[in-house]
Parts: C-alpha cells; structure tokens; sequence
C-alpha cells in the first residue's frame, strides 16, 4: 500500500545503466542514489527493504496528534496556560520519544521526508516538555512578560515553523493531507513562538493553539485511514494522494 510520503524517482543520469559499472545518478524517496545500479535495480532493493519493516507512518502521526491536540488545547485558551505542565509526559513519552523512534524507522525504510518531519517534530516535543518540566523545577527562568527567557523561548519555537511550512511544500508532490497537516503545524508554531515572545497570554497563543488543534485533527484522521487500509487491504478511507508524474529519463 503507498504511504503519504513518498518522492517519486527522478533520473538525472544513465538512470538505466549500461552494464559498464558507470556511476549513474537519480533521485528516489531515500534521497540522491548514486551507482552502477540501474533504477530498475534500486527501485527492486527499495521495496524488498520496506516490506521488512512496518509502516511507521501511524505510529509518528498518531503520536504528533496525541501530544500537539493537547498542548494546543492550552494554548487556545481551554484552559489556563499553567495547565501545560500537565502535557509533560504525552509530549515528552508519546509526541516525543515515540514519534522520534517512527522517523528512524521511517529511515530504515528509505522515506526521507516523514523520517525528517517525525525525528523533527519528536525532539521538538522532548525538548518543549524539558523545558516545561525545568521551568517547574526552577532550574531556568520562567517566562514572565516581554523578556529575555520570552525572546529565547520564542525564538526557539518560530524556527520549527520554518521548518514545518519548507516540509509542507515538499509534501505537496504526494500527499495534500500531509502537506495540509505540515502548513497547520507551521502557523500554529509561528503563531505560538510570537505569542510567546511578548510574553503569552495573547490572541497569537489563541490563533496558534486552534492551527495546532486543526493540524492534530488532520493528522490523526491520516493515522487512522492507513491502518484501516492496511488492515482491510484496501483503500476504505481516501489519503488525498495527489498524482506523481511518470519517470522520464533526464536530456
């Protein structure tokens, strides 16, 4: 069953191969490949090394909606901001350790960019939740206002929305769910690194807190669809693929 990550191949260089032992040079899912493989060849080890592992794409999405749609529930205003200390341990065992060991699988199995986005977004999550737990304890300065810890903090934040919207528009070749989750995911960041950066307690944590909201929502519904597919051995639920272009060899 295709998954919502996948970069199809696009040759560059002797993507056949001419049984010479040339180096040939094209672009899978993985990455660049560069060898005397063909893309044939490749293509074959490729999908004889995933049918080894499972899927990790259920695991990284429904550990990000897990711990995202928590958090973001305090940011949106449900409850109050002190309450995100309770989200410590589902951001820091499920949405982090959880999520990041999905994008090393996700590696194992050749798919670059949901072992990116899951290894990303899980130490995102451990590293929030050490940063709440060590403002609890004392052992750094609590955010308190517009100031420096607030700057930091936001600072901190806002890069991984950066990261979450160039994510996205790779996204955008295979999967308009993905990439729907990835855009979400980077407003809710950008907004809530702003927010906090002049101190909290502000619309911006509102807008923020609704997108993460939104983005754990979609996630968790993708989560679901791949299982019940898989489990069912065909497509019950529709993953909004969008259309990969035919391989066509490099001029």
């Amino acid at each position: 069953m295709s998954t919502p990550f996948v970069v199809g191949p696009e040759p560059t260089s002797n993507p056949l191969g001419d049984g010479t032992g040339a180096e040939n040079e094209y672009w899978t899912e993985a990455g660049a490949v560069r060898g005397p493989l063909s893309v044939v060849e490749t293509e074959a080890l490729a999908e004889r090394g995933q049918a080894t592992i499972a899927d990790p794409l259920p695991l990284g999405l429904a550990g990000f909606a897990s711990a995202t749609f928590t958090i973001s529930t305090v940011y949106a205003g449900w409850f109050g901001l002190a309450a995100a200390a309770l989200a410590i341990p589902v951001a820091l065992i499920y949405g982090g350790i959880g999520q990041f060991l999905a994008g090393m699988w996700a590696f194992a199995r050749g798919n670059l960019l949901a072992a990116t986005a899951f290894a990303t977004f899980g130490s995102f999550n451990m590293a929030w939740a050490i940063l709440q737990f060590l403002g609890l304890r004392g052992t750094i300065p609590t955010i308190t206002g517009a100031s420096g810890p607030a700057y930091v903090t936001g600072i901190f934040v806002i890069t991984f929305g950066f990261i979450s919207w160039y994510l996205a528009v790779a996204a955008l070749g295979s999967s308009r769910g993905i990439a729907a989750v990835l855009a979400f995911l980077g407003l809710a960041y950008l907004c809530d690194g702003i927010g906090t950066w002049f101190g909290g307690h502000n619309w911006l944590l509102a807008i923020g807190g609704y997108a993460g909201i939104i983005a754990s929502l979609i996630a968790a519904y993708i989560s679901a669809a791949i299982v019940i597919n898989s489990t069912a051995g065909r497509e019950r639920l529709p993953l909004f693929m969008t259309r990969k272009s035919p391989v066509t060899p490099a001029a």
